[in-house]
């Protein structure tokens, strides 16, 4: 079993548990032995039961116990993962088959599966690591734009609410369509400076005089069409985030304007004579390795200190594939609501196809696979043949 990560705050572990096993006297033997981890411990025997009791009252964890020969666990969790996705899930049955750990993920939606007999060890290690569950669950709305299951994002997740309690600059890594944006907004929204602008600008999207304009703003008259003066989003930005996207593809004359502003906190607007002092912190990202730009001379290399206080490399898809499920599901959902269409799910063959694939194009190009796939399914049950 892997750890989860471990947040700044204390700890305190999952302490409302709803019990799931058809068989009374293994789930007696496993409630004895929770019972004393536990404030509240409640034990029913089917699926149904459980649906009930999660409508009555708030669990922050969910087992399942499998006995062998079952196989009800994995359902029983599967059908409360869509109504209430914040309750941790975990899936107890004997054996090795790695089918029933795969089903255990990307069906039930579990955070762990665990094999009979369980030791007081691995209990003692269980509610260890799902305690930073119930901390991330209070600070959900923070990181709304965010999801994922995975090892890999609970410590992306874990570094986003650190990161955000200091001021510092933000350099965040990663491949085209990972969400680099999303890390962006999470930082801001989970920050001292949540209730203050935030702005954002892709580079790239700019010819160089106009993306100065765009930073710093203008004066009226400095430029052929700029008969007002206009601030630039520093200004508008003010006490908030400013987020630049592409920040590799800014040229070297802007490279050095940035590099004032993060070394003085001045900016100067075209045209004007002169500066004036801002209260930003800056979010920087792109897709690149700076390392090689620097070396062909493309980026400076003090600018990539002064922004790279705190790295942030978000992880491809291909590297959190557990996630694909949860995720596919996710934009099914939202795009069958958009549409006002009856709500598609996911059958396993075509979570089984999505989880052959590797997502050269990461979150995006899943996103946009999910979105074909709605439009062209003939029911609300997605194949594996609406699947590219």
């Amino acid at each position: 079993m892997s750890s989860a990560v471990e947040l700044e705050t204390d700890r305190r572990p999952a302490r409302r548990i709803l019990l799931i096993g058809d068989h009374s006297v293994s789930r007696a033997s496993l409630a004895r032995r929770l019972e004393p981890r536990v404030d509240r411990l409640a034990e029913v025997a089917t699926s149904e039961e459980a649906l009930r009791c999660l409508r009555a009252e708030r669990f922050d964890l969910v087992i399942a116990s499998d006995e062998p020969g079952s196989g009800g666990g994995i359902e029983s969790l599967e059908s409360m993962r869509l109504h209430w996705p914040q309750v941790a899930r975990v899936l107890i049955s004997a054996g090795d088959d790695p089918a029933t750990a795969r089903d255990a993920v990307n069906r039930a939606g579990a955070c762990y599966w665990l094999r009979h007999p369980l030791s007081d060890a691995t209990l003692d290690e269980l509610f260890a690591s799902l305690a930073p569950e119930e901390q991330r669950s209070a600070q959900a709305k923070p990181l709304a734009g965010m999801l994922g299951e995975s090892p890999a994002m609970r410590r992306l997740f874990d570094l986003v609410l650190r990161v955000a309690r200091t001021d510092s600059s933000v350099l965040v890594l990663g491949e085209t369509g990972t969400g680099k944006d999303l890390i962006g907004r999470a930082i801001h929204d989970a920050s001292p400076r949540a209730a203050r602008p935030w702005c954002a600008v892709n580079s790239a999207a700019f010819p160089e005089t106009l993306l100065e304009s765009e930073l710093f703003g203008h004066r009226r008259g400095s430029f052929t069409g700029a008969t007002s003066n206009s601030p630039g989003l520093f200004e508008e930005a003010a006490g908030g985030t400013l987020f630049l996207d592409e920040v590799a593809e800014m040229p070297l004359s802007m490279q050095a304007k940035l590099l004032r502003f993060l070394q003085t906190g001045e900016i100067r607007a075209v045209g004007s004579a002169s500066t004036r002092i801002v209260d930003v912190r800056l979010v920087a990202a792109t897709n690149k390795q700076l390392e090689r730009e620097i070396a062909r001379g493309a980026f400076r290399e003090d600018l990539y200190y002064r922004l790279a206080v705190i790295p942030i490399e978000v992880p491809p898809l291909r590297a959190r594939m557990e996630d694909v499920p949860l995720l596919a599901r996710h934009f099914a959902g939202r795009v069958s609501a958009r549409w006002r269409k009856q709500k598609c799910e996911l059958d396993s063959a075509a979570i089984d196809r999505l989880l052959g694939y590797r997502w050269p194009g990461n979150v995006r190009e899943l996103e946009n696979v999910i979105e074909r796939a709605v439009a062209l399914c003939a029911s609300d049950v997605i194949r594996a043949d609406d699947i590219p």
